[in-house]
């Protein structure tokens, strides 16, 4: 992963370059590394259309061989291929981001020059003090984020395992927003915040519990 921090590093040098501003570079490879990962967001928004679509057929699955999981789990995995569904596709995208969040979170903690600046009267080199306001901050943006993320919003079928996914995420962007440098915090309210605007740009469409989609 060091040449991934590397280059993190050089492209924040560049920007910095520009802009003159190392609150900007963060927030300008924030954005540049959604842009990589718009394909695999397309293809999540998609996907969990998708699935939102075939919710009802599915639900009816479950229901009619309830006393037999291994045939409900077949006759399931038939609607997916019927349909050109994969149900880790809804997820890829999102999975991603973790390797990114650390090699972000090591990259900002190598930069020599960050300890420091300051952004927005922040001092990114080191931890808020007080920390909770920008704790804050990053836990709301965090769980408006997975408001909008598609892969939690097409499907209800599991809304108990949802609601623990985000309550664990909230949790972890707490943790790493009051535990490392503001550098960190920076990027992930800036994540956040495009990952929102994503979901106006790429939408999805209403989808009611019968699994219909609107425009």
């Amino acid at each position: 992963m060091s040449y991934i921090v590397d280059f993190m590093i050089s492209i924040m040098n560049a920007i910095e370059g520009v802009t003159h501003s190392w609150g900007l570079a963060i927030v300008g490879l924030t954005i540049l590394l959604r842009l990589v990962l718009l394909p695999f967001t397309i293809m999540q928004v998609r996907s969990a259309r998708a699935i939102a679509l075939i919710t009802p057929e599915q639900q009816r699955i479950q229901k009619k061989y309830k006393d037999d999981p291994e045939l409900m789990n077949q006759k399931i995995m038939e609607l997916y291929r019927e349909h050109k569904v994969s149900p880790f596709s809804s997820c890829l995208g999102f999975a991603l981001q973790w390797p990114i969040l650390i090699a972000m979170i090591r990259a900002l903690g190598a930069h020599p020059a960050l300890e420091t600046a300051t952004f927005l009267g922040l001092k990114l080199g080191s931890p808020p003090d007080p920390w909770w306001p920008l704790a804050l901050v990053a836990m709301g943006t965090t769980y408006l984020a997975l408001r909008f993320s598609p892969s939690l919003n097409a499907s209800q079928q599991q809304p108990g395992s949802q609601n623990v996914m985000a309550v664990a995420m909230v949790g972890l962007m707490a943790f790493f927003a009051s535990r490392y440098a503001a550098a960190v915090s920076v990027y992930i309210i800036t994540t956040n915040l495009v990952g929102i605007l994503e979901r106006y740009v790429i939408p999805m469409g209403n989808v009611n519990a019968g699994g219909a989609s609107g425009k």
